[in-house]
């Protein structure tokens, strides 16, 4: 799979959506914001930033778009994260 069509992924799978599969998110001025998955979180520490389509952990630091979240919480490889994502957007993987 190209860098290319995991970039085109990145920015079009609803990240928002993806990630209250997992966490509840709760409105803040710019961003969403929720207890990271990733660390043992006892604040909202973890920020969706929905213009942009990327998450960031203001605790443990962990950071990216769609594909990473899902490939992190998944414990998947990126690149199958990015086909599983590309089926569910319709994109095309050839």
């Amino acid at each position: 799979m190209s860098d290319e069509l995991i970039n085109q992924i990145q920015k079009k799978a609803n990240l928002v959506r993806i990630v209250s599969k997992y966490i509840l998110l709760n409105n803040s001025r710019k961003a969403l914001k929720g207890r990271c998955p990733f660390h043992n979180d006892d604040t909202t520490s973890l920020m969706v930033m929905t213009e942009s389509n990327i998450f960031k952990c203001f605790g443990c630091g962990v950071e990216g778009g769609p594909v990473d979240f899902i490939s992190r919480i998944e414990s998947k490889p990126k690149e199958q994260a990015a086909r599983e994502l590309a089926e569910q957007y319709g994109f095309s993987i050839n």
